[in-house]
């Protein structure tokens, strides 16, 4: 089995690569929003930054970061990896999945785990600079501490959460 597995992953690289690649660094500037899907909802806010080494003229990986803007607000610190599923072009179509963990700022919270698996598309707009929009799932896991009190008790507790979401993604990559 790890042996098909490997072999899979050679055959791949190969696909992926190409003798040579004029720029090896580039970088993204992406705002989004989402569509919530569960309770209690919260309409994600999202700026991010990355930066991506190209494998190949298709083939990308990098990490990025930025701010989440939930209920409380979170910081983003995510691998990334995209894939052009055609050559480049004017249009090029695009998948795209980041993961990683989100930091919490509040005092009474957490992060946890952050999830973003895309679909898109490239508009070139010259030589160095892109255009792209996205859609996809994003999943956020946090706490928060929640407290009830009443005239006879206090109760603290953590409340754990999970964000699911329909991002929409607009960018910039150079």
């Amino acid at each position: 089995m790890k042996m098909i597995i490997i072999t899979f992953a050679f055959m791949f690289a190969a696909f992926c690569m190409k003798g040579q690649t004029a720029e090896r660094f580039s970088y993204a500037a992406v705002i989004g929003t989402g569509i919530a899907m569960n309770e209690p909802a919260h309409t994600p806010f999202t700026v991010h930054v990355l930066g991506y080494y190209n494998i190949s003229e298709r083939f990308s990986a990098g990490v990025g970061t930025g701010l989440s803007f939930y209920e409380i607000m979170l910081i983003p610190l995510f691998a990334d990896a995209k894939f052009a599923l055609t050559q480049p072009g004017k249009f090029t179509p695009f998948v795209e999945c980041g993961g990683g963990y989100a930091f919490a700022t509040g005092a009474n919270a957490h992060g946890g785990l952050f999830f973003n698996p895309s679909a898109g598309i490239q508009y070139a707009l010259t030589n160095k600079m892109k255009l792209q929009f996205s859609a996809g799932y994003e999943l956020q896991k946090l706490g928060r501490l929640k407290e009830y009190a009443n005239e006879y008790i206090t109760v603290g507790f953590m409340e754990k959460l999970n964000h699911n979401s329909i991002s929409i993604k607009v960018g910039v990559v150079f």
